[in-house]
């Protein structure tokens, strides 16, 4: 379909409520970004009664920690699950608390929600939905750049920034239907903890699947297997310690030590987009220090970033940002089974270089005319 076509399409669609958007992020953030530390909160009150707060979760932590470095296929996995729920009940038995109680259940429920490998099916209808509503909450959010230069397949679109909750990735790129008009089918990359051990989350992703493609982890496995059968895919490769590096208002993407997306590009010949959404700068305000300990977290799969959106709704994003996605020219890398690091380095090189030009020439059509590109 001709860039002409797709701006007919898009401009047919009719704009939904405000408040229908805002409900949809409301769910969308608590799934992604409440239900960890509700599973923490909840996992550690059951257990409060015989170690106290502190020190209840402060062992959730710890169970967490290991549960998301174990693969969930493994029968051990769902094992060690459900000995851990069983700790929880068996805690708040022998204390003899309602809300002990409550709060045991509440964590055996999320965390069978992790044992299972889908928790419903796909759905159109919920995919319809989002595609208009994600994107209809702020003042502006649209797809440009050079759409008429991707393929249909073997494409890699790498993302930036990954901002604090992804805003721009999930409303033009993950969510957005006009990328999906011109990108064909197209799997969406995740941290492997979010994909397969995201709890609440877990709903929204496996309802997304469909022709259009969709959600995998950034587990090498997953993306060689992805790339052997030539299928499109997106990414950030910033991912969490982009995400904690975000400062409200700054544009810095977390790229200069990022080179195994490049590396993959080179083994199986992969066209190499840059797309870089402007206004993800501004969608939340975030409180810094402690980056030493967030970034350790970040290691084990844990996010760690404060942030306030909305002064009414802190989960919210700020809604009066202009999300402007642009694609650029892909580099056309050739395909090298063994890339030395040399080539690499080539490569990686020539990917910012593209990025930051992409910057450049879009930077005054986004409203930020002297704005400057941080390769951190």
């Amino acid at each position: 379909m001709s860039s002409g076509r797709l701006l007919v399409a898009e401009s047919k669609q009719v704009r939904p409520p405000w408040w229908r958007c805002a409900l949809l992020w409301v769910a969308s953030g608590f799934a992604w970004v409440v239900s960890i530390p509700l599973l923490l909160f909840t996992l550690g009150g059951s257990m409060q009664p015989h170690m106290g707060w502190a020190t209840g979760i402060g062992a959730a932590c710890g169970m967490f920690s290991i549960l998301v470095q174990v693969d969930q296929r493994l029968a051990a996995f769902a094992v060690f699950l459900a000995s851990s729920a069983e700790v929880s009940f068996s805690s708040a038995l022998a204390a003899q608390q309602l809300m002990t109680f409550v709060l045991a259940a509440v964590a055996t429920c999320l965390t069978t929600l992790n044992a299972k490998r889908r928790v419903c099916n796909p759905s159109e209808q919920f995919l319809d939905f989002q595609y208009g509503h994600y994107s209809g909450y702020h003042k502006r959010s649209e797809l440009n750049g050079a759409l008429e230069d991707i393929h249909p397949s073997r494409s890699f679109f790498a993302c930036h920034p990954h901002g604090v909750l992804s805003i721009g990735w999930i409303s033009n790129v993950c969510w957005g239907r006009k990328f999906h008009q011109v990108a064909g089918r197209c799997f969406c990359l995740i941290d492997p903890t979010l994909r397969n051990k995201g709890l609440l989350a877990k709903f929204f992703l496996d309802a997304y699947e469909g022709p259009h493609g969709g959600f995998r982890d950034t587990r090498s496995h997953t993306m060689q297997e992805l790339m052997e059968r030539g299928s499109s895919v997106a990414m950030i490769p910033g991912a969490y310690q982009e995400a904690t590096a975000f400062t409200y208002g700054r544009e810095r993407v977390a790229l200069a030590r990022r080179k195994g997306f490049v590396k993959y590009c080179l083994q199986y010949g992969y066209r190499l987009h840059p797309v870089y959404t402007f206004g993800e700068s501004e969608t939340y305000y975030t409180a810094c220090g402690f980056e030493w300990f967030r970034l350790w977290l970040n290691r084990k799969g844990i996010p760690t970033v404060a942030f306030r959106g909305l002064p009414w709704c802190p989960l919210l994003p700020r809604s009066d940002v202009e999300m402007l996605t642009f694609v650029g020219p892909a580099l056309e890398l050739p395909q090298i089974s063994h890339p030395s690091p040399q080539e690499v380095d080539e490569w990686h090189a020539r990917y910012i270089d593209a990025l930051v030009a992409l910057f450049d020439k879009h930077k005054a059509e986004a409203g930020k005319p002297a704005a400057v590109l941080e390769i951190v």
